[in-house]
């Protein structure tokens, strides 16, 4: 009889996905509810990967004057980064010369992170800032036999 062992793995590590802060409030006076404040002051990064942005001031206080576009731009923000670590462990039993008995386990998410999104992105949202949603799920494990004549 002969053994064969396997090792797999792969994995993905992406930066976060750009997003936009926007008002509900129309300031700018175009019609569309989706206006963007005139600044970031007020606005705080946290080390918290489920709420990575808190406002420390009163939204209002971001807003443009009426009449007028706000000047942070579009895409100013990053949600947290992605990371996606998955393995796999395949044992080849060889019964005879032509069958063999094959073993695979893997492991989706490896070190169960949790992975968000973007967070509320509304000035006026009482979750502003939070993450709300995972866009990878939690940690898999899969296991499988296969009998190959």
């Amino acid at each position: 009889m002969f053994d064969q062992t396997e090792l797999a793995a792969d994995g993905a590590f992406q930066t976060g996905q750009p997003f936009t802060i926007n008002s509900i409030n129309d300031v700018n006076l175009d019609g569309n509810m989706t206006d963007r404040p005139n600044s970031t002051n007020g606005i705080e990064s946290t080390d918290d990967r489920s709420r990575p942005f808190r406002l420390t001031v009163n939204p209002a206080t971001l807003l443009a004057p009426i009449g007028q576009d706000g000047a942070v731009p579009r895409n100013a923000f990053r949600a947290t980064n992605l990371m996606i670590s998955n393995v796999a462990v395949i044992k080849t039993v060889t019964l005879s010369e032509q069958t063999k008995l094959i073993f695979r386990t893997e492991v989706f998410n490896l070190f169960n992170r949790a992975n968000f999104g973007i967070p509320v992105r509304f000035l006026e949202s009482p979750g502003f800032g939070r993450s709300i949603n995972t866009v990878t799920p939690n940690r898999r494990i899969q296991f499988g036999i296969k009998l190959a004549f």
